[in-house]
């Protein structure tokens, strides 16, 4: 007998109904209810963090029996983790990292930032609640970390360092490469985390012409390639000469 956690009465469905559908309307039942439990699950666990976020709360905003979380997806954790792959693989699919090609290695440094800017500020975040469980398990690693790091964040921060290196002197240690990488990063990441303040401290005309994303892009790109093309002995200095 197939088995449904969702919260529902079928007493009013016609007996040739449920013969029509004996066979689709379970499999078409359980995308449905598993659908729901993502869509009410997300802004649950932005909110008050995965420890926060309760099976019972979840289940009610998706209309579904508190079973269904262990039917559907294993435990909380098992949703949480599809929580988050799924934002993953929105983003990625609407805004895919550009691969190595043989443009000039300005234009490549251009194409990387504009995806994490698009990624960062997508306007298809609605409310925002994407953006803030990044940032949540960013803050507070959960055991989707050591994932969402290995498949999302490092091809792409790898990707950056290989655009950098060959901006820079050939010289250069990996890390000071690495250190400018998270320089670019930290950039983009701002404009994600800091757009109240930009909006509340900048007038709608002047973000208009001048904190567009090409306007961004162009902006943290000319810093990049001046820190990239300085000499390796104004990049590095000894702890000891920082030292009043």
């Amino acid at each position: 007998m197939f088995y449904s956690p969702v919260l529902k009465d079928n007493s009013n469905i016609s007996a040739s109904k449920k013969n029509s559908d004996e066979t689709a309307g379970p499999a078409i039942a359980d995308e449905d209810v598993r659908e729901r439990l993502l869509a009410a699950a997300g802004p649950v666990f932005a909110k008050r963090g995965f420890d926060g976020a309760t099976v019972r709360e979840i289940c009610r905003a998706a209309g579904v029996n508190v079973a269904g979380i262990a039917y559907y997806y294993g435990d909380k954790m098992g949703l949480y983790l599809e929580v988050i792959r799924s934002i993953r693989a929105k983003c990625e699919a609407r805004f895919p990292m550009p691969q190595a090609t043989d443009e000039p290695i300005e234009k490549r440094l251009r194409s990387h930032i504009w995806v994490m800017l698009s990624r960062m500020l997508n306007d298809q975040d609605e409310g925002g609640w994407e953006a803030q469980l990044m940032m949540r398990e960013m803050h507070r690693p959960t055991e989707a970390f050591q994932e969402l790091i290995e498949q999302y964040f490092r091809p792409n921060f790898v990707q950056l360092c290989h655009i950098l290196e060959r901006m820079m002197p050939p010289s250069t240690p990996l890390p000071e490469c690495q250190r400018l990488a998270f320089s670019v990063v930290g950039q983009c990441l701002y404009y994600r985390v800091g757009r109240e303040t930009v909006r509340a401290m900048i007038p709608t005309q002047v973000r208009n012409d001048y904190f567009s994303i090409e306007s961004l892009v162009e902006h943290i790109a000319s810093l990049t390639e001046a820190a990239a093309s300085r000499p390796l002995s104004k990049i590095t200095a000894p702890a000891s000469n920082l030292n009043p």
